[in-house]
């Protein structure tokens, strides 16, 4: 008697339902996973994430169906289909895992243990079930008509409204606007150009013209040659421009800082109409706090890559390859032309008020990918180079010297790049008949390392290449083609921004960096050094944290574990390759800096929300915990009048929100999971 065998079509079509079935119940329970972390994503992802992994693994499905029809045994066909489950399974461990931050669960929720759980089971499940002749146990009896017009008029949905969520939407200007500003008051403009060391600049004296379009408008105003940033990746060095705080004191990076007052929340509360376009597609977002107090706030997390880069999909099968097929600088950010094209809308539309304009441009930032022609100007990175900078632990990792000078080349293309962009910009300002009555200001978050201390990237460290950064300002009554050599800060926008803007409080007018272009400037000694912190994030499940101080001549780094601090006299070894700490001569000094260092942390406007910052500092006369409780004392015989870092923020209410407790951190969980080396 002859054996009925299904057809081959029926074996492939249903394995491949199967897989696109189960990979819209895997895309929901992720997209619940990333919603439960209280993850920064928009509702979308509910859609998104679905619709990726059912196609995804509807294509598994379809590949696993076809070996399955090809053998003759019914036990192979059970065993390819029972690998299909497991691969959905592994798929589930990652995401569950990506949710989890207890360190016992990360242990046991491993991809090979429920790949393997659920290929065992599934195998046992499909023998126990099958049907005579037939590899597909249960699932003979679906109809497979109805099956496939659910599953097909499923995945049309989620396309539909992906694609709808994601259209795009040209900003609506806020309508509600206050009425105390007037059409006299000057504009402000903030162009951040993420991850810029100076010394890369062509008018800081780079041999290549890197950027002959900021060079032209540095003409215009005053260039400070040591702008020093307050720490060396973009979170809490963005809120120290925002806030006038340093890390320790306004938090970011560990917390969201949303009690001080932002640039923007004052000048909006003064009649400004303010908005802000980040192309960082990581910590430019909103909910990370940076967006506070923009009217017009546009962000990454209304695109398409950005949900694809939340799943873990995107994170580890497409994105790895997109340098190839897209370029990765593109996969989930805006580039500076796009973002200029926002900007001009916004500013065709915007009402009849004073403004403060912010715009971040990220392509400076690592993978250096930029548009043809900019990306071979200077030369190419190799595919080897760009692999250990994405993928390599903390960034440590030897490059020859040619693979180093190709990485180097890239990121000058992409400088090149934002300057040409930025020159469009400032050329699209100029024609407005308010130029004459606008003030700009062009900085840098941070720098970046090409190996000079044996890393790359950023956030690791506090060497100069990491904190050195372009500063310019120019506008009306600002003099022209000046260089000033005395340290300044970045920190220093938020009161230079508010003197502008007509606020002339003594405290802010004592910290601008206005008075350093005046007639008869003469640094003062008190006010000279600076500090830089930073958290390591990654090598430590309690994060220690590392501070520096730098002055017209020196730089001192204490850092935990380190047998000893690190002194760099950086006007003659501007890369920091003599550490000259250990020199008889200069222990005196040594005391001195240190001593300087812990005068101005204890002089440090309070509350202090993260002591964590200030680790480095810890001894039997300092403890930064015990530090952070007390209060500012007042002064005797008068008022308080705050001389020390962040006196700004006395003078502003801070917000009525709260930190919250939580026993959860999603910001560290987040700042574990992202592609972006900010650690």
């Amino acid at each position: 008697m002859a054996t009925n065998h299904p057809k081959w079509q029926t074996i492939i079509g249903r394995v491949g339902l199967l897989g696109a079935s189960t990979g819209t119940v895997l895309g929901l329970i992720e997209a619940g996973f990333l919603r439960s972390r209280a993850l920064p994503l928009p509702p979308s992802i509910w859609f998104f994430a679905p619709l990726m992994t059912s196609v995804a693994f509807g294509l598994l499905g379809l590949l696993a169906g076809f070996l399955a029809a090809l053998p003759r045994s019914r036990f192979l066909g059970m065993v390819i289909i029972a690998s299909l489950a497991g691969l959905t399974g592994g798929y589930l461990a990652l995401a569950l895992r990506f949710s989890q931050t207890a360190t016992v669960l990360q242990h046991v929720i491993r991809p090979v243990n429920l790949f393997s759980g659920v290929f065992a089971w599934t195998l046992a499940a499909l023998w126990a079930t099958r049907k005579p002749n037939s590899p597909l146990g249960f699932l003979a009896d679906v109809p497979q008509r109805i099956w496939s017009g659910v599953v097909l008029s499923s995945m049309a949905t989620l396309a539909v409204v992906v694609g709808i969520s994601h259209f795009p939407d040209h900003l609506a200007v806020s309508t509600a606007h206050a009425t105390t500003g007037t059409p006299q008051s000057p504009n402000i403009v903030l162009i951040v150009v993420d991850t810029a060391r100076a010394d890369h600049f062509s008018s800081y004296g780079y041999s290549r013209n890197t950027t002959p379009n900021i060079d032209q408008f540095a003409r215009r105003g005053v260039l400070f040659e040591n702008a020093i940033s307050a720490s060396s990746w973009t979170l809490p060095s963005m809120f120290s421009m925002f806030t006038s705080l340093l890390p320790h004191q306004h938090g970011a990076g560990t917390n969201r800082a949303s009690e001080p007052r932002t640039l923007a929340e004052i000048l909006r509360s003064g009649g400004y109409e303010t908005a802000g376009f980040n192309a960082n597609p990581y910590y430019g977002i909103i909910p990370w706090g940076v967006g506070r107090g923009f009217e017009t706030y546009l962000d990454s997390t209304g695109t398409m890559g950005y949900s694809l880069d939340a799943t873990r999909l995107g994170r580890d099968v497409i994105e790895p390859y997109s340098e190839e097929w897209f370029h990765r600088s593109r996969f989930n950010q805006f580039t500076a032309h796009q973002l200029n094209e926002e900007v001009y809308r916004w500013l065709d539309r915007r009402p009849d008020r004073p403004f403060f304009l912010f715009l971040n441009y990220n392509d400076a930032h690592e993978p250096y990918e930029v548009p043809s022609p900019y990306d071979h100007l200077y030369g190419h990175a190799s595919p080897d180079a760009k692999h250990l900078l994405l993928s390599s632990e903390l960034c440590r990792f030897y490059l020859p010297p040619a693979e180093r000078e190709g990485l180097i080349a890239a990121y000058d293309n992409s400088l090149n790049y934002v300057d040409s962009q930025a020159g469009e910009l400032l050329r699209f300002l100029e024609r407005s008949p308010e130029w004459s009555n606008t003030y700009v200001i062009i900085t840098s978050d941070h720098g970046e390392a090409f190996g000079e201390h044996d890393t790359y990237s950023h956030g690791l460290n506090l060497y100069r290449e990491v904190l050195h950064v372009p500063l310019i300002v120019a506008g009306p009554g600002i003099p022209a083609s000046v260089r000033v050599t005395d340290i300044a800060r970045t920190r220093q926008i938020f009161s230079t921004a508010l003197e502008f803007a007509g606020v002339k409080e003594a405290v802010l007018r004592r910290t601008s960096l206005a008075r350093m272009w005046s007639p008869g400037y003469m640094p003062r000694t008190p006010d000279e050094p600076t500090l830089s912190e930073v958290l390591d994030n990654v090598t430590s499940h309690a994060p220690k944290g590392m501070i520096s101080i730098t002055t017209r001549e020196w730089q001192l780094i204490y850092r935990p574990g380190y047998q000893r601090s690190r002194l760099y006299h950086w006007p003659t070894d501007p890369l920091e390759q003599q550490d000259v700490a250990e020199l008889p001569e200069n222990q005196a000094l040594l005391e001195h800096l240190k001593e300087s260092l812990l005068s101005i942390v204890e002089r440090s406007y309070r509350p202090w929300r993260d002591p964590g910052y200030l680790v480095a500092l810890s001894g039997p006369n300092f403890s930064p915990a015990l530090e952070a409780l007390k209060s500012t004392p007042p002064l005797p015989g008068g008022p308080l009048l705050p001389r020390g870092v962040g006196a700004p923020q006395s003078l502003f209410p801070p917000n009525p929100e709260t930190f919250q407790s939580r026993d959860r951190d999603p910001d560290k969980e987040l700042l574990k999971s992202l592609p972006y080396d900010a650690q």
